[in-house]
């Protein structure tokens, strides 16, 4: 533990398990006091493990359904008035799409996946923006996806999602400069986490072929010959999160193994 985030307070949204919990982890070894935030009510069992293994941590967890504006500017303002102060937030909280066309998309599908993967950070950085703006610092890290850097057939939703939640970081990162707040993105690629599991699935089915021969498939298309995983998803957070990164803002960092360049 280097203690690069002393200090420090930090939210995760869809903390309970996958990439939010690899980068709650992350930011709790760096000494930040981390709010868990979730809407499965696993997220404070989860909680109670990391504070476990990070003692001095003064989190705690939260069920938030991060589509509910309201709910996410009361998360954001509880955190504000138990912990002091609001540092950094991770808008995490994401669904996948089921795979298919888009000419056989129907609307609840689109309605729900756009409610929460760019409703659900809109939410989150407004309220983050808000306070961070009074306060003259801090950091908003969205994740984004290489699937909003690159369309891909049969997630047509997932990837216009996506690709809203990078334009948007960008527009945030402007606005917020001249007031000493940074807003970037993380775009992961193909990572060993449920939610990935779950299209590869999907996908393999549409094609005819093994579940295993699919992810054989892709480990090939990536130049780094594997999936990626939550801990390495939570490096690229501190990074950001941290004053190694002071001069960065509104950059996409790929945590890809290669993908947009293979």
């Amino acid at each position: 533990m280097s203690g690069r985030l002393d200090g420090q307070v930090a939210i995760v949204t869809g903390a309970a398990g996958g990439l939010g919990l690899g980068a709650v982890e992350r930011l709790a070894e760096e000494g930040a006091d981390v709010v868990l935030a979730d809407i499965k009510s696993s997220v404070e069992d989860t909680c109670k493990k990391v504070k476990n293994d990070f003692p001095k941590n003064r989190g705690y967890s939260t069920i938030v359904d991060v589509t509910a504006a309201g709910a996410v500017d009361e998360m954001v303002n509880q955190a504000v008035e138990r912990l002091g102060r609001l540092d950094v937030i991770l808008n995490n909280a994401g669904t996948a799409q089921k795979v298919c066309p888009l000419a056989d998309t129907p609307d609840e599908l689109f309605d729900s996946v756009v409610d929460i993967n760019l409703r659900g950070v809109f939410n989150g950085s407004r309220a983050a923006a808000r306070v961070m703006r009074e306060q003259r610092s801090g950091c908003i890290i969205n994740i984004g996806s290489w699937y909003g850097q690159q369309g891909h057939a049969n997630t047509s939703v997932y990837c216009a999602s996506k690709a809203g939640v990078i334009r948007m970081t960008e527009c945030l990162a402007m606005e917020m400069a001249p007031y000493g707040v940074r807003a970037n993105c993380v775009c992961p690629g193909n990572m060993a986490t449920d939610l990935h599991w779950l299209p590869l699935r999907e996908e393999a089915k549409m094609k005819g072929i093994t579940f295993e021969e699919a992810d054989r498939l892709m480990k090939e298309s990536i130049p780094l010959g594997r999936q990626g995983t939550a801990r390495e998803i939570g490096d690229a957070v501190v990074f950001l999160a941290s004053a190694e990164s002071s001069y960065i803002t509104g950059a996409s960092l790929n945590v890809n193994g290669g993908v947009l360049f293979g």
